[in-house]
């Protein structure tokens, strides 16, 4: 930044810290996708990270006038911002607070705690968008191949596990094709670590074969280059950026200097993808409100959602 430019807003989306599974699929016990007990000082450690870079000499401004705070509506997206804020609030255990009495944690001691479910329940059509894109798309196919064939090459008790996962009862009904693959990864990665170290010779194989092939991430990327799933995810995000922008342009009087908004690693990814940025490890904020900027004229000039109803939306804003 430049001396003749000055920060007047920022605008931060934070995603929740890492979670754990949400089913064993030997038991079939459900767990709470809470965040992992052992990366919670990582979670608060970034908070303080962001404090010190964008804010120095304790200059946060941590009140009533000047902050908000935007949440989805989630157990680890309430945690999440809770212990990325954890310098400014009140010491409790919010390991076994449940999601209401967070809530009410949140809006006792978070000025200006927003709980936006236009934002942040945009699920059931992403999923539905994607569970479509992925019957077409043959790299999705490939990927189910690759792993069932290096399944198979392993021994034929691992390849019948992995079926058996795969085909578990739990994914019949509502889980899209796609997820499978992903839940499946979230209980050989992510279940308690008590849990973990208890799995046999197979389980383990089957981790083996997922990291070799790095299953995770080539879905997420598979699933983030549909360009209608970036808009949809992310068109209520961008226009909540914009009207926050827009009373600074404006000076309003509810004008905050940061508005902080917790969410799911979903609308990261897709905001990042909407907006075309290709070196996200080197992502400033400040740049990224210049890019939401510039981006918004050239999303509605290019038809860039199609047919969608996210245009309306931006078209509100404009």
């Amino acid at each position: 930044m430049s001396d003749k430019e000055e920060i007047v807003q920022i605008l931060t989306l934070f995603r929740y810290g890492k979670r754990n599974s949400f089913l064993n699929l030997e038991t079939n016990e459900l767990y709470s996708t809470d965040l992992c007990p052992e990366n919670i000082q990582d979670t608060i450690n970034k908070g303080r990270n962001f404090m010190k870079k964008y804010f120095p000499n304790n200059s946060f401004p941590f009140n009533q006038k000047d902050f908000k705070c935007i949440i989805s509506d989630n157990i680890r997206t309430i945690k999440s911002i809770i212990y990325r804020l954890t310098d400014y609030l009140p010491k409790e255990d919010f390991q076994s607070m449940s999601q209401g009495v967070l809530k009410e944690f949140t809006k006792k001691n978070i000025p200006n705690t927003v709980y936006d479910d236009k934002i942040f329940k945009s699920f059931e059509y992403i999923d539905n968008l994607a569970s479509e894109y992925s019957k077409k798309e043959e790299e999705y196919q490939k990927l189910y191949d690759d792993v069932e064939k290096e399944m198979s090459k392993r021994s034929e008790k691992v390849h019948q596990l992995y079926l058996k996962y795969l085909n578990h009862p739990s994914f019949t009904e509502k889980t899209y094709e796609f997820f499978k693959l992903s839940f499946v990864y979230d209980f050989l990665f992510f279940i308690d670590q008590e849990v973990q170290k208890n799995f046999y010779e197979e389980q383990k194989i089957m981790k083996e074969v997922f990291e070799q092939l790095g299953v995770n991430k080539k879905i997420i990327e598979l699933c983030f280059s549909i360009k209608e799933i970036n808009s949809c995810f992310s068109h209520q995000l961008v226009c909540s950026y914009y009207n926050e922008m827009d009373k600074v342009r404006k000076n309003k009087e509810d004008t905050k200097k940061i508005v902080m908004y917790s969410a799911h690693d979903l609308y990261v990814h897709c905001l990042i993808n909407l907006l075309e940025i290709k070196d996200k490890k080197n992502l400033d904020i400040y740049l990224m409100m210049k890019l939401i900027l510039l981006s918004l004229r050239k999303i509605i000039m290019k038809n860039f959602i199609s047919e969608l109803i996210i245009m309306m939306s931006l078209l509100k804003f404009l």
